[in-house]
């Protein structure tokens, strides 16, 4: 029969400051936000690739975990736990950014059609619109984060709430469809 490993000093650590907390204990949720945040604010910065909202992801990952802090059952989870709060908090804010940076993209497009209405780009503009209109709408969404709001495949994916491969995957298969479809566009609108 084999042993387990021995577990690290700072595991020890962490999961009685965990069940300390748990119990009320105010002092041991503050070691446990000095001993954390460096590690969830690593992660932060790599979900959300802003260093700008880096400390709000963390903060509210805090506010978050502090007031789940005793429903977790098994104090040897709290690592795995915690980053997994980070990772939908930081999913959350990837998706306002998205919406606001659609609303905006909705804003400055309207304005500019209505400030230069004759301008030949228009027209290649509405055929590409027009194009991605015609894909089906998870193919549509990811082209236009991509694209249009600039996240990366690993954004994207996590803001769609599914995996980095199935991400690739409908970049793709919408690379393949959009094809087509604007070649056929383009041949239409060349006299």
């Amino acid at each position: 029969m084999t042993l387990p490993p021995p577990r690290q000093p700072d595991h020890i650590l962490t999961e009685l400051l965990v069940l300390q907390a748990q119990s009320g204990n105010q002092e041991a949720l503050t070691q446990l936000i000095h001993i954390w945040t460096p590690k969830l604010t690593l992660r932060a910065a790599k979900l959300s690739q802003c260093t700008d909202a880096t400390s709000e992801i963390v903060q509210e990952s805090w506010i978050g975990i502090a007031r789940g802090l005793r429903s977790l059952k098994d104090p040897a989870r709290f690592g795995p736990w915690t980053m997994r709060i980070v990772h939908h908090k930081a999913a959350d804010w990837i998706k306002a950014q998205t919406k606001q940076r659609a609303l905006n993209a909705q804003l400055q497009n309207s304005s500019a059609l209505q400030s230069q209405p004759d301008q030949p780009d228009q027209d290649q503009a509405h055929q590409i619109r027009t194009a991605i209109g015609h894909l089906n709408p998870k193919l549509r969404e990811l082209v236009y984060l991509f694209y249009m709001d600039n996240l990366t495949l690993e954004q994207i994916a996590l803001t769609l709430n599914i995996p980095l491969g199935t991400a690739k995957t409908r970049l793709k298969r919408a690379r393949n469809q959009l094809k087509p479809i604007l070649e056929q566009l383009l041949e239409r609108s060349t006299p």
